[in-house]
This record gives structure tokens, C-alpha cells and sequence, in this order.
């Protein structure tokens, strides 16, 4: 190697919440801001350790949490919140000896999450599903309607005929939407069946198709309750990746699943 050659490593973890997988970087002194470039070779599944996205853990300049998730798209792209990420971030603090449950406040950019342990599966508090107006999005030349909601970031879901419809879909690419709508791009939700259980694939805007997807399950589910003619209830949404469990109330949205820590090591760039 010639002198010229600096070598870097991190410590990181990887962790999948139903499937949805994260590499994790633990930043506790907040020294290692990681360029767009950077996340993008640790997310890359051929040349780094392959993830949906990242999670950094960050010390929070907020009094209420201790830790910061700054949470990136698999591209590098800053995102405003990750369902299933916070619920995996949680279960790293956890397996570190960084938090105690029962509660774990974890700072993000779209507030503070409160998650709650109950065992195996970790429950966040996500806030209440905002919806937006309707819109329509198209796949190889099929348009379908959809609700816009938002979870702190946006998502548009579209309720489709059958089964044979949703498998046959073609997300590797990003669905067509109303940029007028989601400037800021948006993540689609295809979903077949009605509430209290349903099916859903998702297209991540910055990422791609992924096994799931926490906030859009959040998404389809407070659409799936409202579409039963419920305010208020709870919705199992099955993802290619397993099943997460939404509980809406009058003040608020939960999202409940697994979240595990599968590896760990040092990564060289």
C-alpha cells in the first residue's frame, strides 16, 4: 500500500425491522459526519455492507432525548423520519447499554419518538397521520388514486383491485406522481385488502422497493381504518418482510414490530 493510502474504518452494526435494513454507525461524540458518498458505499449491497438506509447515533441537542438519530436514505439523501429505523435504533441503544426501556426517547428530525419496549417487538409513537388530498400515481402506464399522507415525511397510497395486481407490480422504478403535490418527492404505497389486515408493497423514495416500510405502513394503515369507516382501531399491514401492527387513537399513531441487530463489525473505506 503506498503512503498516499489512508484508510479509514468505522465501527457500525447492521439491524432489520421486518426486513427493512439498516447499517448502524454509532457516532457517540458526534466526530464523524458521514458525506452523501460515503452512506451510499456503506448502503451499497455489492461493494459496502448493504442496507436500506443508515442510522448514525448521535448525542441529541434536545433535553428530552440523549441520542440523535440522523437517519439517511440509502443514497445518501437526509430523509425526515424512519419508522422502522427508529424502532431498530432503539433496539441498538438497548444491546449497547446506551438507553433502558421501558420508554426511549429518541430524537429525530421530526421530533421526538417515544419507543416502548414490550419484549420482542418495540412499539414507537409516530404521531398522528396527516392527510392530504388525493392524487394518483402510475407504474408502466397504469395510474391508480391514492390518499396523500403525511408521517413527518410524505407518502401516497393507492388501494388496488387483487392480489395478482400487487404482485405483479414493476417498482423497481420510481411510480410516476403530481410533483406538484410532493415537491419533495414521495414514497408509494400499494395495498390490497381492507381493515384490520392488509397487504402492502412499498417504493422508498432515494431507496427503492424495500421488504418494508414502518411510516408507510403507518400511512396505509390510518387510510385502511378510514377507508372502514374507523377513526380510531387497529390494522395488521403485512409487508413482503413480515407484519407491523398500527394502532391509531384519538391523539395519536403507534407502530408496532420486531426490530433486530444481526451483525457487527469495522468497515474500511
Amino acid at each position: 500500500m503506498g503512503h498516499n493510502c489512508q484508510v479509514t474504518t468505522i465501527d457500525f452494526a447492521k439491524g432489520h425491522g421486518t426486513g427493512n435494513d439498516f447499517v448502524i454507525v454509532p457516532d457517540l461524540k458526534d466526530a464523524l459526519p458521514l458525506k452523501d458518498a460515503q452512506v451510499a458505499a456503506l448502503c451499497d449491497r455489492r461493494f459496502g455492507i448493504g442496507g436500506d438506509g443508515l442510522l448514525r447515533v448521535a448525542p441529541s441537542e434536545d433535553p428530552a432525548a440523549e441520542w440523535f438519530m440522523d437517519y439517511r436514505n440509502g443514497d445518501g439523501s437526509i430523509a425526515e423520519m424512519c419508522g422502522n429505523g427508529v424502532r431498530v435504533f432503539a433496539r441498538y441503544l438497548l444491546e449497547q447499554g446506551l438507553a433502558e426501556g421501558p420508554e426511549i426517547p429518541v430524537a429525530t428530525r421530526a421530533g421526538i419518538k417515544t419507543v416502548h419496549v414490550e419484549g420482542d417487538e418495540l412499539r414507537v409513537d409516530m404521531g398522528p397521520a396527516e392527510f392530504g388530498p388525493t392524487s394518483e400515481a402510475s407504474v408502466e402506464g397504469f395510474t391508480w388514486a391514492g390518499q396523500a399522507v403525511s408521517m413527518g415525511n410524505p407518502h401516497l397510497v393507492c388501494h388496488l383491485g387483487d392480489e395478482a395486481e400487487l404482485e405483479s407490480l414493476e417498482l423497481f422504478h420510481q411510480p410516476r406522481f403530481d410533483a406538484g403535490v410532493f415537491p419533495e418527492g414521495v414514497n408509494v404505497e400499494f395495498v390490497v385488502g381492507t381493515a384490520p389486515q392488509v397487504r402492502m408493497r412499498v417504493h422508498e423514495r432515494g431507496v427503492g422497493e424495500t421488504a418494508s416500510c414502518g411510516t408507510g405502513a403507518c400511512a396505509v394503515g390510518a387510510v385502511a381504518l378510514r377507508h372502514a369507516g374507523q377513526d380510531t382501531g387497529v390494522c395488521k399491514v403485512d409487508v413482503p418482510g413480515g407484519t407491523l401492527t398500527i394502532t391509531v387513537t384519538d391523539e395519536t399513531l403507534f407502530l408496532a414490530g420486531p426490530a433486530v441487530i444481526v451483525a457487527e463489525g469495522t468497515f474500511r473505506f
